[in-house]
């Protein structure tokens, strides 16, 4: 979905990117439709994007809120796009003045890392925007080393504002520079993509957690026949048990009851609430109530 432009070269480095991601839902083979006319340029405005994705069955949702492009500190920028599904593959480019590092992940593994050191221009995204990019800045790239940071800049500005009736892109984008050179520039990116990958560990150790809460949330009886009364408290049948709390729970299998009950007395049930069985009378517990 993404158009980054990045120029490093004796003067500094200048980092452009848009803020659009795209999220498809439905049939496989409907969806590789959808996505080969986005991004070979057949789909000219949101509008038709819409209606081909109704047409095709296909959900999308369109925000314009990633941040593709950012500033490491004031001698180095970096861009990513990337593509995210079974496995997530992403292309980064890292630049400083006078430098770039062009890096290859997939998943938590860097699979291909280029230095390039002088000056020079990347331009990463699907192909009809990197091919409509790089022939926009064919006139002017060659100057870019003699020009102030600034007019960069606006050159750069020049291309999102000539491309963003594109769906693909953003209206909106992000544009840094840095006019220091980095002496430690392979360091940095390897400390930079260290961070990503501990931010993804720590993501799926939360996802991990979040599904063994949902695994129990799912448990929780809504309708059934549940235990019986004995010694005034609620004894459970064998495919039932009652946790205090959802993380981490600690599992029960008599509990105390409140209301009006008495011993043989069977609970059920029903819609979410607790019941003497035959009657309307509610009883209560501190509880809740899961399938084994």
């Amino acid at each position: 979905m993404s158009l980054i432009i990045c120029y490093y070269g004796k003067n500094g480095a200048v980092i452009g990117g848009d803020k659009r991601q795209i999220f498809f839902r439905g049939n496989e083979e409907k969806r590789k439709i959808l996505e080969e006319k986005l991004y070979n340029g057949e789909i000219k405005s949101e509008e038709e994007l819409y209606k081909l994705a109704d047409e095709l069955n296909i959900k999308i949702i369109i925000e314009d809120n990633r941040e593709k492009v950012r500033k490491i500190s004031d001698s180095v920028v970096v861009g990513e796009v990337r593509s995210l599904g079974i496995e997530a593959k992403r292309r980064r480019v890292y630049a400083t003045k006078g430098k770039c590092a062009i890096v290859d992940i997939l998943n938590d593994t860097v699979t291909n890392e280029v230095i390039k050191e002088g000056f020079g221009i990347v331009v990463l995204g699907n192909r009809f925007l990197k091919k409509k990019a790089e022939e926009e800045l064919k006139s002017s790239a060659k100057l870019f080393p003699m020009m102030p940071l600034e007019q960069i800049e606006n050159v750069i500005r020049d291309i999102f504002e000539k491309l963003n009736w594109n769906p693909t892109i953003s209206k909106e984008y992000d544009i840094y520079s840095v006019d220091k050179y980095e002496k430690n520039f392979e360091e940095v990116v390897r400390k930079d993509i260290e961070s990503l990958f501990k931010y993804r560990d720590e993501l799926r150790k939360q996802l991990i957690e979040f599904g063994k809460v949902m695994t129990i949330i799912n448990k929780i009886v809504k309708n059934g026949e549940i235990g019986v009364i004995k010694d005034g408290k609620l004894h459970l049948y064998d495919n039932y048990i009652a946790i205090d709390k959802i993380d981490p729970p600690n599992v029960f299998k008599v509990v105390e009851v409140e209301g009006n009950f008495k011993d043989g007395d069977v609970v059920v049930i029903e819609n979410g609430e607790m019941k003497i069985k035959g009657t309307n009378e509610k009883i209560m517990t501190k509880y809740i109530i899961c399938h084994k």
